[in-house]
């Protein structure tokens, strides 16, 4: 017994391939949307408040300069393995690490261009650095001007804050826009 078989008039058939093609077209243009929004959102001055790392909370200022350095010391070292946490030389090479996290984030202020183009700026100016971001939906790529890379997950941007994670050390990062732009 052979199965029957449904055959689609043409005129349909021309119907359902618009209408897939027009369903990419909005999903595509609906991402572009949100990425687009999500940039002009991102693009000004943003102050650094307040660094997180599991349940400790540390706002970078004077006063807790120590307790930061503790932080990216340990985001740093639940990053490494049991064997590596005995070797002095790796444990040495966390606390070089720590400090160069704390001298590129400490009391600094963020500025993202529409051109693509970010300046951290320090303090301390001779600790200021820059490079280039991409927002990919929710994800924020930035390459420093030292090669160095970091990507971060977007948790929260609004016109006035800014949140975001490290997807590596899993510390997150909140912001503040500045009025002075």
């Amino acid at each position: 017994m052979s199965k029957p078989t449904i055959s689609i008039p043409s005129q349909y058939q021309n119907l359902r391939f618009f209408l897939i093609q027009f369903t990419m077209f909005s999903c595509f243009f609906f991402t572009l949307t949100i990425t687009a929004q999500n940039k002009k959102q991102l693009i000004g001055h943003w102050q650094l408040q307040k660094i997180s790392f599991k349940k400790t909370n540390v706002q970078p200022s004077e006063t807790n300069k120590d307790q930061l350095l503790e932080v990216f010391k340990a985001a740093l070292y639940n990053q490494i393995t049991e064997e590596q946490k005995s070797n002095l030389y790796d444990l040495e090479q966390i606390n070089l690490d720590a400090k160069a996290l704390h001298d590129t984030y400490y009391q600094t202020t963020i500025e993202f261009q529409p051109n693509g183009a970010f300046y951290n700026t320090s303090l301390n100016k001779e600790k200021s650095l820059s490079g280039e971001y991409v927002l990919d939906k929710k994800k924020l790529h930035m390459q420093w001007e030292t090669a160095d890379k970091t990507n971060f997950k977007i948790l929260k941007n609004t016109t006035d804050e800014l949140v975001l994670k490290d997807t590596e050390l899993k510390i997150t990062f909140y912001y503040l826009k500045t009025k002075t732009q």
